[in-house]
């Protein structure tokens, strides 16, 4: 079947808003990545010397942004002696792409500034460089292994056991559908949402673009996420553009198969199974990564969010989202790495944290005419130029990335959370649960509570962020997680105590 033909489909997390826009499938969430370590009950947190297991339950978050956040953050929290993530997802392409995002984030032959806009451009943008397309298909091939073989670089990590066999098959399958040898026209497919979308205002599609933002994402105060950047990725899908590189590829990891009944044809409401383009397309990628960052280790992290010209009415971001994103990618990797927190060198310039690092090459081959000068000089450059340092660096690196990862496990599971309530392996298993918006409705069930611990805490994804709702709608939606927690015996104790919050924050009275 092919995404153009007449379908009725299924919606998703907002009844209110059943329209085009939000897609079926979730590629990203509508909140800023957490970690969801500093969730950890302080009741669990007194017997981690005891070096107890954490288990941590991650429903349709979308992306790996939770996984990355508190994985990378996780020496800080030297009790902690197991770390199992439990990462749930409806369709099997998200699941696919989880793993392979995963594997990108740990691909070390990597420099970190290279693999963070890698990542980010593998994540959000819906058209690859050419040599992008070529790395990802290459994945694909490694990941078959692991799923076949539980072999491969992420074996150590990734724990398939609770997936069953027709479901790995699939995930083989996803990841076959990777090579570029696949026709999958993204630019036709997505015009063509962008089109049911709009409907007789296609033409006006910038406009449209705009007026959503300034009614939906600058009330958030979101505005590092650029008007200009948001109005191209909403027209385009690209998202996180570098240089002059030129994107024309298909990123196929954005394609996903859905089950629609036929409306019209010899096969009128047969079902059949769709291969389209199913993904957001009002809700940016932005959010996930651009929107927020830890600003507790980097006395210059403040300085991304700074707004010029304050009060004129022409106030003006002086970073912007790509640049908050990249910037937590790099931070998200150097703790993994080094152990370390990231933190910039000078003001207004996300790099300057590499600094000495010698897998950044660009850095090496100044730091090689510097080493010189300084040599001349009878000084001592900091940086490592000789081979030798940069075996010695890339050694403690490994020892580092082998520590952080020690005793994480991340298991991938096919369905819903509600497939898990009945499930004697899952009872009083969780510390935490997070719950994106498209999982929430899962605390309206009488037994949510069989699969916490007796202190656990649940985070659950709020409506700010959500473009498509109106202020009505997302009060709404707002309310009724409070009502569903509240009869489910939850407490909200939120972290930040903003007005606002991207997440509610609960726990279980004990």
């Amino acid at each position: 079947g092919n995404q153009n033909e007449e379908l009725c489909l299924p919606h998703r997390a907002f009844p209110m808003a059943a329209e085009s826009g939000m897609g079926i499938h979730s590629l990203w969430g509508l909140s800023p990545a957490m970690d969801l370590l500093q969730l950890v009950p302080s009741a669990v947190a007194d017997d981690l010397d005891a070096g107890a297991t954490i288990s941590i339950l991650v429903a349709q978050p979308g992306d790996i942004r939770h996984l990355l956040c508190s994985i990378s953050r996780r020496r800080r929290r030297p009790g902690v002696g197991a770390l199992h993530f439990y990462l749930i997802e409806q369709p099997v392409e998200v699941l696919a792409r989880h793993l392979l995002l995963l594997q990108i984030a740990t691909d070390w032959e990597l420099p970190i500034r290279q693999r963070a806009n890698l990542f980010l451009e593998a994540f959000g943008n819906s058209l690859l460089q050419e040599r992008t397309e070529a790395y990802v298909a290459a994945l694909g091939r490694e990941l078959v292994e692991l799923a076949c073989n539980g072999q491969g670089a992420l074996e150590e990590i990734v724990d398939l056991s609770l997936i069953k066999y027709r479901d790995r098959d699939s995930l083989v399958d996803t990841f076959h559908s990777w090579a570029p040898s696949n026709p999958f026209d993204v630019e036709d497919l997505r015009d063509h949402r962008l089109r049911a979308h709009y409907g007789q205002r296609y033409d006006h599609r910038t406009n449209l673009g705009d007026w959503d933002y300034q009614m939906r994402i600058k009330p958030t105060g979101a505005t590092v996420i650029h008007p200009k950047l948001y109005k191209g990725w909403r027209n385009t899908g690209v998202a996180f553009e570098f240089g002059e590189q030129i994107y024309d590829q298909p990123n196929r990891t954005h394609g996903s198969y859905v089950e629609g009944v036929m409306k019209k044809g010899k096969d009128k409401g047969i079902k059949k199974e769709i291969r389209g383009y199913w993904i957001d397309i009002v809700n940016s990628p932005y959010v996930s990564l651009g929107v927020d960052c830890e600003t507790s280790h980097d006395e210059f992290a403040e300085g991304l969010f700074e707004v010029q010209n304050k009060g004129t009415g022409t106030e003006q971001n002086r970073h912007h989202c790509v640049e908050v994103a990249v910037y937590n990618m790099l931070a998200f990797l150097w703790e993994i790495e080094t152990g370390a927190p990231y933190s910039m060198s000078k003001a207004h310039d996300i790099y300057s944290g590499l600094g000495e690092d010698a897998s950044d090459l660009t850095n090496t081959q100044a730091a090689e005419s510097d080493g010189a000068a300084a040599a001349a000089e009878g000084g001592e450059s900091l940086r490592p130029t000789t081979e030798d340092d940069r075996r010695q660096q890339a050694l403690v690196r490994a020892r580092c990335i082998v520590q952080t990862f020690e005793n994480v496990k991340v298991f991938p599971m096919k369905g819903g959370v509600d497939g898990l309530l009945a499930k004697k392996q899952f009872h009083g298993l969780f510390d935490v649960v997070s719950l994106s918006a498209g999982a929430a409705h899962h605390l309206g069930n009488d037994d949510f509570n069989s699969i916490l611990k007796p202190n656990a805490a649940v985070v659950v994804e709020a409506a700010k962020f959500a473009v498509m709702l109106n202020k009505e709608q997302e009060a709404e939606y707002d309310s009724r997680i409070s009502d569903m927690a509240e009869a489910r015996g939850l407490r909200r104790v939120d972290l930040a105590g903003a007005e606002r919050p991207a997440m509610f924050t609960f726990d279980r009275q004990a």
